[in-house]
């Protein structure tokens, strides 16, 4: 089957998983940034004391998003979807009534849980579990959604604080996912995708389903680990403080603003190209090589002053994280089944929220102890090929378990 036929044949639940990721922008830190100096000047916060609230309301959502993700196992998809989306709609209504650090501190904290933690989940889990003949295509078609977000809505957003009040654009979020989104999300699934094919299933149902408590006992989840938190902790660090970087490098902030728009281009190329990858060739196989495009936008970092050093370092970098969008979902689905995908993927995206919630902290430490920016990313060089090494030793047990 081709894409187009793909695409076609699938478009309402390919669609569902868009929608959710492009919402899920409404709970991610380049949206919330937007509205950062609103948000101080309303309760009257530094920017250490905004930061500190922030990292707080997102350390407390990824324990919770342990416990909440795994409830898309336990019920249907369309009431947990009702769920989650009744919750952000109220919670961007919540934000444009605030007026105290209690009410910002909770408002941060639903809007990342909501947002950017359920909202993500649901796209990726309800692609991997709708989808196993051709996860990679329909997982890289639902993170196009993402993307979208972040091409057009700081824009968009910036063009109607000319005209709006900035609690009047949260309230007018809320009525568009009240009126629009909500009932669109339901009437897509209205009949929930069970599998591709007849052959599909027998195979599936060859294969053991582990539980998550399963999957914490096992030792090669944790050689995994490191390779599968590198692109969240690391990117979450370098755009934290891309200004330090480029000043340090003696980069014109110009090539800052063109490097992401290639940043985001080659995100969604990134996308499209892993997807079709995964369905080729498994996730498993391609695992061992997604570092290496980040690993070269490290060495372009450390060894080049070139002046579109700054545009091949974002291109490198968006092709990591273009993959790891794709790639971490099929990768369970393939090494532990899907059955209780929700749960594992859980623990997973938590420990990545918790991963960004650290970086701050840690990139900030290395910059105030007066380390350099070379010596900086040569350490990171050395976080990534120890993760590739660590996941190399354990590679042949990257296999799903056959029930016999």
């Amino acid at each position: 089957m081709n894409n187009y036929s793909f695409i076609r044949l699938n478009f309402k639940y390919l669609f569902f998983g868009f929608i959710l990721t492009f919402c899920s922008s409404f709970g991610q830190t380049f949206f919330i940034g937007i509205f950062n100096p609103f948000f101080r000047e309303e309760i009257n916060l530094t920017n250490t004391e905004f930061g500190t609230l922030y990292s707080s309301a997102t350390l407390l959502s990824s324990l919770i998003l342990i416990w909440a993700g795994k409830l898309i196992d336990e019920t249907s998809l369309r009431k947990f979807t009702l769920f989650v989306g009744f919750s952000l709609a109220s919670t961007c209504l919540f934000i444009g009534i605030l007026n105290s650090i209690v009410m910002l501190f909770f408002g941060l904290f639903f809007l990342r849980l909501f947002g950017q933690g359920l909202m993500c989940h649901i796209s990726s889990t309800s692609m991997a579990k709708f989808f196993n003949l051709n996860r990679g295509k329909a997982l890289g078609f639902s993170w196009l959604g993402l993307s979208l977000g972040e091409g057009i809505l700081p824009g968009f957003v910036i063009f109607l604080l000319s005209t709006f009040y900035w609690k009047n654009i949260w309230i007018g979020i809320s009525i568009f996912l009240f009126i629009i989104v909500i009932p669109l999300l339901l009437f897509l699934i209205k009949k929930e995708r069970v599998s591709d094919t007849i052959f599909q299933e027998k195979q599936v149902q060859q294969i053991k389903n582990w539980k998550r408590g399963e999957v914490i006992r096992d030792i090669k989840f944790y050689f995994l680990l490191p390779a599968i938190l590198a692109p969240p902790f690391l990117i979450t660090g370098i755009f934290l403080n891309q200004s330090f970087i480029f000043e340090s490098k003696g980069w014109d902030m110009f090539y800052l603003a063109r490097g992401f728009v290639f940043y985001t281009i080659f995100s969604v190329i990134s996308l499209g190209i892993f997807g079709i990858l995964i369905d080729k060739f498994s996730a498993r196989k391609i695992l061992p090589f997604y570092l290496t495009p980040m690993i070269l936008s490290f060495l372009i970092i450390i060894n080049s002053n070139l002046i579109f050093s700054p545009i091949l370092f974002m291109i490198m970098l968006s092709i990591t994280n273009g993959a790891s969008n794709v790639l971490i979902t099929s990768t369970w689905s393939e090494i532990y089944g899907t059955k209780y995908l929700g749960s594992i993927r859980a623990l997973t995206v938590s420990l990545m929220v918790f991963s960004t919630a650290l970086a701050p902290v840690i990139f900030g430490y290395l910059i105030d102890i007066g380390m350099s920016v070379n010596s900086i990313f040569k350490l990171m060089l050395v976080y990534l090929i120890s993760s590739i090494i660590l996941l190399l030793i354990k590679f042949k047990s990257y296999k799903p378990t056959l029930i016999t």
